[in-house]
């Protein structure tokens, strides 16, 4: 029986009347067989305690452990994979430079071939386009409700790709050649000094809005109003630019061939 207990002035014990919860008791008197009870529960509880404690500490280990052998798995195999792009990208380029080498091999080749055929001498240097005319042409446009016509120039170029050539490519390549982003404009050697990307109303505000920019004091381009045409005649893309000036002067390398006189020959 447990029974609860203050200590007295002669050393002994006595029972508190309000048991556990009075505020004299200074001590708890219990049989060995409870005591031994009791003491053995604490012991339980403290090892379970003690065993979850454990338990705790190694499963989060182990999930410490397998996050670490899973982060440097997957460090492994994205350095891995990181490689292989590398390599990839490597042989990507090594083979971009090689169709880069080859198609401008086969460009220049052409290009001879071209210039052999219409007999523009020296075939290795010209550069295969020639200027077959450029002409002063009325471009109307609207102002508001008014139709104005202003002086524009047409040059048509011959190009040194034959008409065999799909559209596509000889649009993609007479673009290169004469308006490049990397290299100087095979049309400025015509006096092409600038493009303008939209139409001739928006060019004519824009001139408007700034009157003192050098790019509209230039002979533009309109790229717009450019055409393409495959002539089966002469077997040769031909390309048409619409211009605000006129040429200045044109190189020889960019003239057809004259043709000897008898009084030449």
């Amino acid at each position: 029986m447990t029974q609860f207990v203050r200590k007295t002035l002669l050393g002994g014990f006595a029972e508190v009347p309000g048991g556990q919860s009075d505020p004299e008791c200074s001590h708890v008197l219990m049989e060995r067989a409870d005591y031994d009870g009791l003491c053995r529960c604490v012991s339980d509880a403290r090892q379970e305690a003690m065993r979850i404690r454990n338990e705790g500490d190694n499963a989060l280990a182990m999930a410490n452990r397998s996050a670490r052998e899973a982060l440097a798995q997957a460090e492994k195999e994205a350095g891995e994979r990181l490689q292989a792009l590398r390599q990839e990208l490597e042989a990507e380029k090594d083979e971009s430079a090689y169709q880069r080498a080859l198609n401008a091999n086969l460009l220049r080749i052409n290009r001879e071939r071209a210039n052999a055929e219409r007999g523009l001498r020296p075939k290795k240097t010209r550069p295969g386009y020639i200027v077959l005319y450029s002409e002063e042409k009325d471009y109307p446009y609207r102002d508001g409700r008014k139709l104005i016509k202003v002086k524009m120039w047409e040059t048509t170029l011959q190009s040194p790709y034959p008409t065999g050539l799909a559209e596509t490519a000889a649009r993609r390549q007479l673009e290169e050649d004469l308006f490049s982003e990397e290299n100087e404009w095979l049309s400025a050697a015509i006096g092409i000094t600038g493009r303008y990307l939209d139409d001739y109303e928006k060019m004519r505000a824009e001139k408007h809005l700034n009157p003192n920019d050098p790019f509209f004091q230039g002979n533009i381009a309109l790229a717009t109003l450019q055409r393409l045409k495959r002539n089966f005649r002469s077997g040769y893309w031909e390309v048409s630019l619409l211009h605000t000036k006129p040429l200045g002067d044109i190189p020889e390398e960019l003239l057809p061939e004259r043709k000897k006189t008898t009084r030449e020959t």
